[in-house]
């Protein structure tokens, strides 16, 4: 029975863009090449490495969600530590498939009648009195 994973694994920067797109795409071939789906890969993106890897900072990560049999896993494994330009790799199995889910859109805040927020106007005098009276209050307590 097919099992569901996730492979995450960081590709030398060494190599181009367009080199560790390949890398990716032969790792995806040989996952189809053995009957399995892949469902969600992204493209590689540059990061900068929280500590150095055989002397290297920066990295191209790359994240795969697959379906595979888990007799067939041990191939894959075998071939990315074969892969001399992939510096880490990790494989988690995941309960349940990877599906991209469609953007979520803002809603638009609700329009506030002027029933119920009614305006009220304040003259500038009223507001100098009750500072007045506040401060009068103030100083007879002290």
């Amino acid at each position: 029975m097919k099992q569901n994973y996730e492979l995450a694994y960081i590709i030398s920067s060494k190599l181009s863009e367009e080199a560790a797109q390949e890398i990716s795409r032969k790792i995806n071939n040989l996952v189809q090449e053995n009957q399995g789906i892949v469902s969600e890969s992204q493209l590689a993106k540059k990061i900068a490495l929280g500590y150095p890897i055989k002397k290297e900072v920066f990295a191209w990560f790359q994240d795969t969600f697959f379906t595979l049999e888990p007799s067939v896993l041990a191939l894959l494994e075998k071939s990315l530590k074969e892969e001399k330009n992939i510096l880490r790799y990790s494989v988690l199995k995941t309960v349940k498939p990877r599906v991209k889910k469609p953007a979520r859109t803002l809603k638009k805040p609700k329009a506030i009648s002027q029933e119920k927020q009614p305006s009220q106007k304040v003259e500038l005098g009223e507001i100098e009195k009750k500072l007045a009276e506040i401060l009068k209050e103030s100083n007879e307590s002290e």
